[in-house]
């Protein structure tokens, strides 16, 4: 390896793809390749039942008829039809056998072989294409105005005061809790006498909305706080060369080029410069960067933790290995080793060094492999909250550690918590939340489906000195139904905290969550608001069958900014078990 001259730090070969223009002729060449895509092996599904839920016909094709499908997808929010798709071409063909003419709910399906959809990048080409004549053709995309798309794309509320920014947000807020006024009543017709006495205090809302809270009165912590970034490594679109940043827009658009984050405003500068070091090697060495339009190509993401309280560094590199030969990749390795210890990356001070290879997708497996530590340590800490957390590569933290600490007393206040309270944290993550309230309540009970996070977890209480708590590792709606973990049920003050992934939690964690008949308080903590919503529903919804315990209904709910300079805002909803009480207290 040389690099105070230049020259090339790994020589691999290049690999023999289609060119641009042949693609562009050709929207379906991706189902020539050879990683999995289930567009080959689609069903339709018509002549559905008028009323049927996703999940019911799931169940019926993967657990009742063993279909054994990969992904079922629904084109139109009416759901008149769907697409079912499966591994291989004897699958699709055994289900079409199974399900056309195949009777369910009183009516008969009608099951055909469907068409796979074009490359939505090379679609978009060709219609820009066909939608340009020579002479009409716009001037070509400069790195500036590419740089500028992809700032408002990541942070489009940068140029607004942020005073206003925040008026947003809580209108925004204020809109879903809205829409949960709406729907409410329809699940819950036993709530409407309660849901009208609360709309006359809330002004028409179904709970009182506290306002926003954030870090404005230190307005210096709303820019560079991200503590965790995943940056693409691809081709800029002007020069082509290797940049390390952000896209400039989205695949579905037609876009793969991606542009520099010097002038991004929630990336800190310590990850500015980390990104730009690994820029230059990349630039300095012959291996190429990751198509993802050909699925060629090796270079393919920087991720990078930061703890903006200690400095410490975690760099993740990932590599797409496919056509190289496995002692490419250790020279690689070794090279990336090197550069950070002897070469210009010993000045980032990394103190914690992953590398992990992507591969081709490949059906109901993942596309990366298991991390492996080239240099340092297997973690960083963070301080928040007076704590050390230690956050190995894949533990979920929250973004903003300045915010998350106003975040965590706003769910300590909301739920009442004191010394006999006993605290369950559903996806708990590396214990953030729990540990963090540890001190202030009698014991805490942790759930997390990562393993990894759990170890973590528990290594942080032993780090802190904090012995009142307990961390189980797995879904949440298979944990609550262990033997082992009965013992809340015996608890008298008992308050649940759940922070979920996006999507929001399986509705049979909220239906466990019911059967407790002494949690009388939730918190529920959401970064998507409109996805939680039917969690939001699911914990109204009147007694039956399947929901057993009262219904929770909302009290209070506070946004907090974690995302400054973008729409996103996390809501914090504090739920009460309902009771006659509340119905007469409105």
């Amino acid at each position: 390896m040389n690099t105070e001259n230049g020259s090339n730090i790994l020589d691999v070969k290049p690999v023999e793809v289609k060119s641009v223009q042949q693609v562009e002729l050709d929207p379906f060449a991706y189902l020539e390749r050879n990683d999995f895509t289930s567009e080959k092996f689609k069903l339709e599904v018509r002549n559905l039942p008028k009323y049927y839920g996703i999940v019911e016909f799931k169940k019926l094709i993967n657990q009742q008829l063993k279909l054994n499908s990969v992904k079922v997808k629904t084109p139109t929010r009416n759901g008149k039809w769907l697409y079912v798709c499966f591994h291989s071409d004897e699958e699709k063909i055994s289900a079409l056998n199974v399900l056309n003419g195949y009777s369910w709910k009183n009516t008969v399906l009608e099951v055909s072989e469907a068409k796979a959809v074009p490359d939505p990048l090379v679609k978009k080409r060709n219609e820009q294409f066909e939608n340009n004549a020579p002479d009409t053709k716009k001037p070509k995309l400069c790195n500036v105005e590419a740089e500028k798309q992809m700032i408002e794309n990541v942070t489009p509320l940068h140029h607004l005061p942020y005073e206003e920014q925040l008026t947003q947000k809580e209108k925004c807020m204020r809109n879903i809790l809205l829409d949960y006024n709406k729907r409410l009543p329809r699940a819950n017709r036993g709530l409407l006498g309660w849901l009208r006495k609360q709309q006359s205090n809330t002004n028409g809302l179904p709970c009182e909305l506290l306002k926003i809270q954030s870090l404005k009165e230190d307005v210096k912590k709303c820019v560079g706080y991200r503590n965790k970034c995943e940056f693409t490594i691809g081709m800029d679109i002007e020069n082509k060369e290797p940049v390390v940043g952000f896209r400039i827009g989205t695949y579905v658009q037609g876009k793969t080029c991606v542009a520099p984050i010097d002038n991004v405003s929630n990336v800190p500068e310590q990850m500015k410069v980390a990104v730009k070091v690994f820029q230059n090697f990349i630039r300095k060495s012959n291996i190429t960067v990751f198509n993802p339009e050909t699925y060629t190509g090796h270079c393919r993401q920087l991720t990078v933790r930061l703890s903006l309280k200690t400095e410490q560094l975690m760099l993740i590199c990932v590599v797409h290995t496919e056509n190289m030969e496995e002692n490419i990749v250790e020279t690689l390795k070794k090279q990336i080793i090197d550069y950070y210890t002897e070469g210009e990356g010993k000045f980032c001070k990394v103190d914690s060094l992953f590398f992990q290879k992507a591969k081709k997708r490949v059906a109901g497996e993942g596309n990366l492999f298991p991390l492996e530590l080239l240099k340092g340590q297997e973690y960083i800490v963070e301080e928040m909250n007076g704590l050390k957390f230690r956050i190995s590569p894949e533990s979920f933290f929250q973004v903003n550690t300045a915010a998350s600490e106003i975040l965590i007393q706003s769910v300590k206040e909301l739920a009442l918590i004191n010394s006999k309270t006993t605290v369950l944290d559903i996806c708990c993550g590396t214990g953030t939340i729990g540990l963090s309230l540890a001190k202030d309540c009698a014991r805490v009970i942790g759930v997390e489906i990562l393993e990894e996070a759990v170890n973590m977890a528990k290594l942080n209480a032993i780090e802190n000195n904090i012995k009142n708590v307990q961390f189980f590792c797995g879904k949440a709606e298979e944990v609550m139904n262990r033997r082992e973990f009965q013992y809340p049920e015996n608890v008298d003050d008992l308050v649940a905290i759940v922070d979920p992934p996006r999507a929001g939690l399986h509705n049979k964690a909220i239906e466990l969550l019911r059967r407790m008949k002494n949690l009388k308080r939730l918190v529920y903590i959401s970064c998507n608001p409109k996805a939680a919503l039917q969690n939001f529903i699911t914990l109204a919804m009147p007694e039956s069958k399947t929901k057993y315990g009262a219904p929770f209904i909302p009290i209070k709910a506070i946004p907090v900014d974690m995302f400054p300079q973008t729409p996103h805002c996390e809501l914090i909803v504090y739920f009460e078990r309902y009771t006659e009480n509340n119905e007469n207290n409105g």
